[in-house]
């Protein structure tokens, strides 16, 4: 594959993982990928699953240095999915720094799909490992979606650390959002793959390389443009589909992370709040048949009612173990490592179950309140310590799940504080790196950029370039002033030509539940070519502290909308690791 130029929205996220990468060499030494712990090989098991929908028989090969096929690469082990698409696999693993990679075929051929487990050493290490300790053991549209934008980003295989995909998934969340529908859509049927790619990687790689080679184009806009408009209404949905499901929310957010021994959230009590947002369809949905010509696409099925969201408050208690309880028992749940897995039952008669990610909230945004333990002589960790004088411990959670009943797809963004604790809002932005993504807010103090892109029926390919002026009581959202390309401060990836605008608003908490924020009417324009009439949309927009995305409700009944803007990385959605304290 030739060098990709970035454009300037790539160019700002270059230098950070740069950066990653030389903080990880020096973590292990020097030496780079190459750099041998010690040389001596063993033998691992390794228990996962082929998953976009299900693959069965798809061949399984486990590959050092590079993914199956590309330079570098070694074979350490090899097995075939059963007809549910998991497999159990032995890999004598060597004991060295090199990159470790998981590579699955589907018995056609047609799909190839790959993901990055880390360095060789630390699975090593671990002994026999699951996707509850790996997400990324789940091969999958996500994982194959990362590794292709990592390298249309410059990225090289051998230089692949922890510490530089940890920043990949946080700085290009958007990108391999939307490349992971492009790649499910063809992979389940629903859309044809386009005569010009051998197989789903192959795709997968030349829609990062359109969509991060231009400054005029997104990885959206892009996926649009290979797969055709007929695809366009299930890319919004299966974006909102990939990032509302337990088994694809992890690797969003953690992908490559070996969790294993103490949980991230330090034992105590804590007040849990946040909001429940169903997406309306269904956790299982069922692929066309036949699969989808080359002029056409089938369309996922329709959405079933979804709930308004709904805002949980409870109290919750969480042991030495990662046992998580409430003591009305509507809440249990465990954390191990970071990775946290929840049954949620909202009061209304919906149980949910729900799994993703539990991150530390960066010192001084949690103020005051009991404290959730007593403080250890000794911190386990940067992330289990006292943040500073006057200043709390906080976690966010970033889970997906669906409802017990009916499999309805369901966010849940949330934070687990200490009782009695008050949310520092104005202290967001005031400390660490802000990623504008090229959005111009016009040098305001306070002030930074956010790049908000819509995923869902209703919101589906919307970007929203909002300026955010943090207030005590919460945000300040205002449109960022037009400059260079279009796609970054508005407008439509589906639509060519269209621009998106919002007006002004404020986000804005409530004494009960002070680290949820809404705005009661955000009204949404989108000004079409000539040809086509403006259209208006009018809803409800929630936020809570750490989350990775915003919820967006156009109804107040049960025949709702609910999509989701997602955001890269910026001063709202920082979160950091209890193990390395590096920003994920």
């Amino acid at each position: 594959m030739q060098p990709v130029k970035p454009h300037p929205r790539s160019a700002l996220v270059l230098l950070p993982l740069a950066a990653a990468l030389a903080l990880s060499l020096s973590a292990c030494g020097g030496g780079g990928g190459s750099a041998q712990v010690n040389p001596t090989a063993a033998n691992t098991t390794l228990k996962g699953a082929v998953i976009d929908a299900p693959i069965a028989n798809a061949t399984v090969t486990f590959t050092t240095g590079a993914p199956m096929g590309q330079p570098g690469s070694v074979v350490i082990g090899t097995a075939t999915a059963d007809a549910s698409g998991n497999y159990t696999l032995q890999a004598t693993v060597p004991n060295t720094s090199t990159p470790l990679f998981a590579n699955a075929t589907s018995p056609d051929g047609k799909v190839v799909l790959t993901a990055y487990l880390g360095t060789s050493s630390a699975v090593l290490a671990a002994g026999s490992l699951t996707a509850a300790n790996l997400p990324n053991l789940v091969i999958s549209q996500v994982t194959t979606a990362a590794l292709a934008v990592y390298v249309a980003a410059g990225g090289s295989y051998a230089s692949l650390t922890p510490a530089i995909y940890a920043a990949l998934l946080s700085q290009h969340h958007d990108d391999i959002l939307a490349l992971s529908a492009a790649i499910k859509a063809v992979a389940d049927g629903y859309c044809a793959r386009p005569s010009g790619y051998a197989d789903t990687d192959d795709m997968a790689k030349g829609i990062a390389k359109q969509g991060l080679s231009s400054s005029t184009s997104s990885t959206l806009s892009a996926a649009s443009t290979t797969l055709g408009s007929s695809c366009d209404g299930n890319l919004k949905s299966l974006m909102q589909y990939i990032s509302s499901d337990e088994r694809w929310t992890p690797e969003l957010d953690l992908g490559d992370v070996l969790e294993q021994g103490a949980p991230a959230v330090s034992a105590g009590t804590y007040s849990l709040q946040g909001v429940l947002a169903q997406s309306g369809m269904s956790a299982l949905p069922m692929p066309p048949s036949p699969p989808a010509s080359t002029a056409s696409a089938a369309a996922l099925p329709q959405p079933a009612a979804a709930l308004p969201p709904g805002i949980l408050n409870t109290v919750v208690s969480v042991d030495a173990a990662g046992n998580i309880s409430s003591a009305n028992g509507n809440v249990t749940g465990v954390i191990v490592g970071n990775l946290i897995t929840l049954t949620v039952n909202d009061g209304q008669g919906n149980t949910y179950t729900l799994a993703g990610k539990a991150g530390l909230l960066p010192s001084g945004l949690v103020v005051g309140g009991a404290a959730p333990a007593p403080a250890p002589s000794a911190p386990a960790s940067s992330a289990s310590a006292a943040t500073g004088t006057g200043t709390s411990v906080g976690y966010a959670l970033r889970m997906g799940g669906r409802t017990q009943a009916g499999g309805v797809l369901t966010r849940f963004d949330a934070v687990l504080v200490p009782q009695n604790s008050q949310p520092a809002w104005t202290q967001l932005g005031q400390t660490g790196t802000t990623h504008s993504d090229g959005l111009n807010c016009g040098g305001n103090s306070g002030m930074f950029g956010v790049r908000l892109m819509g995923t869902g029926a209703s919101v589906g390919g919307l970007v929203l370039g909002a300026c955010v002026l943090p207030q005590t009581a919460g945000l300040n959202l205002s449109p960022a002033m037009p400059s260079g390309s279009g796609k970054e401060y508005g407008d439509d990836d589906f639509k060519p030509g269209a621009t998106v605008s919002f007006s002004s608003f404020s986000l804005n908490n409530t004494s009960s539940t002070p680290y949820i924020l809404s705005a009661p009417a955000v009204t949404i324009s989108q000004s079409n070519p000539s040809s086509n009439p403006p259209s208006t949309l009018t809803g409800q927009m929630f936020y809570v502290l750490g989350a990775k995305d915003m919820i967006y409700s156009t109804g107040t009944t049960s025949s709702t909308s609910n999509g989701l803007f997602v955001m890269n990385e910026n001063p709202l959605d920082t979160l950091q690791e209890n193990r390395s304290g590096q920003d994920h």
